[in-house]
C-alpha cells in the first residue's frame, strides 16, 4: 500500500468517526483495502494525525508472528470509572477487563532505546475496561473474520477505555496469579486468574514504549493498553458492568443504550 492509498483509507475511517460518510460502509473500497499489518499501521498513523481529537493513549497490539510489525493504535475515548458509555462511542456492547499502564511523565522520541527500568519508573498500572466499537456497518465480529486487516484498520475495533485508580506499587504484583471477576449488575460473567497472553502485561508496555520512541513518543497522562486476559463479554441493554482486580483495584461503567 502506497501512502496515497493509506491516506485515502484513513480519511474513510475519519469520516466514519465524524459521521460524515456519504453512506453506510461495509468495508474499504479495493483502491485502499489493507492487505498486511504494514498497511494497517500506515492507516492508523493517518487516523491519529487526521481526526483532530486528542490522543488519550495508545493500544499496543502484537501479532506474535515473525516478520510482522507491532501495531500502535490511538485511543480517543478515555473515561473514568463510573462513566456512561454512549451509543455515539460504540453501538455495540462488547467489553473486556484489561490491565493498562499510564505514563507519569513524557517518554519523548529519541534515538537511544529506553531501558526496562526507565519505562517502569515512568508508568503506573491501572485497572480498566475496554469497550469495542465498529465504525463500519457490520453487525458482529464474524463479519470481519475473512478480512482481519480491515478490522485492525478500523482502529483495532476499539471504542475506548474506562479506567480506575492507578496502582503505583504494581511491580509487587504477580500478574500471572491476579484474579479478575467481571460482573453485569450482580451477575458474575467472568472469573479468571492470570491468563494474560504474555503473562506479564508490562512486557508489552516496554516494547511499545520503544516502538513509540521511533514515532510520536508518549506523553504524561496517556495510557498504554496491553491486550486483555479475558474473553470478550457482551452486555445486556443499559447494563451496569464492573471488573474487580483482586488486590489491585476496581473499575465500573454503564451502557446508556
Amino acid at each position: 500500500m502506497d501512502q496515497a492509498s493509506a491516506d485515502e483509507a484513513a480519511k474513510i475511517i475519519i469520516s466514519l468517526y465524524r459521521g460524515t460518510a456519504a453512506a453506510p460502509l461495509k468495508g474499504f473500497p479495493e483502491s485502499c483495502k489493507p492487505t498486511s499489518f504494514f498497511d494497517v499501521q500506515k492507516i492508523l498513523d493517518g487516523l491519529a494525525h487526521g481526526l483532530g481529537r486528542p490522543v488519550q493513549g495508545w493500544k499496543l497490539y502484537f501479532p506474535f508472528k515473525a516478520g510482522q510489525p507491532n501495531l500502535i493504535a490511538p485511543i480517543f475515548n478515555l473515561l473514568q470509572s463510573g462513566a456512561h458509555i454512549t451509543r455515539e462511542m460504540s453501538r455495540i456492547r462488547i467489553w473486556e477487563p484489561e490491565i493498562v499502564f499510564r505514563a507519569k511523565k513524557d517518554l519523548p522520541p529519541r534515538e537511544r532505546p529506553y531501558t526496562y527500568e526507565e519505562v517502569a519508573q515512568a508508568t503506573e498500572a491501572v485497572p480498566a475496561i475496554e469497550f469495542l466499537a465498529f465504525r463500519f456497518d457490520v453487525n458482529d465480529m464474524q463479519e470481519f473474520a475473512a478480512r482481519p486487516f480491515e478490522a485492525y484498520a478500523d482502529n483495532t475495533l476499539s471504542g475506548g477505555f474506562v479506567i480506575g485508580k492507578p496502582y503505583p506499587e504494581w511491580q509487587s504484583l504477580d500478574f500471572s496469579k491476579l484474579r479478575i471477576v467481571s460482573k453485569q449488575g450482580d451477575e458474575t460473567v467472568g472469573d479468571i486468574r492470570g491468563g494474560h497472553p504474555v503473562v506479564d502485561p508490562f512486557i508489552l508496555v516496554f516494547v511499545g514504549a520503544n516502538a513509540a520512541r521511533e514515532r510520536q513518543g508518549i506523553r504524561a497522562g496517556q495510557i498504554l493498553a496491553t491486550l486483555s486476559p479475558s474473553a470478550l463479554l457482551t452486555a445486556r441493554p443499559n447494563a451496569a458492568i464492573s471488573a474487580h482486580f483482586e488486590g489491585f483495584g476496581d473499575v465500573a461503567a454503564v451502557f446508556d443504550y
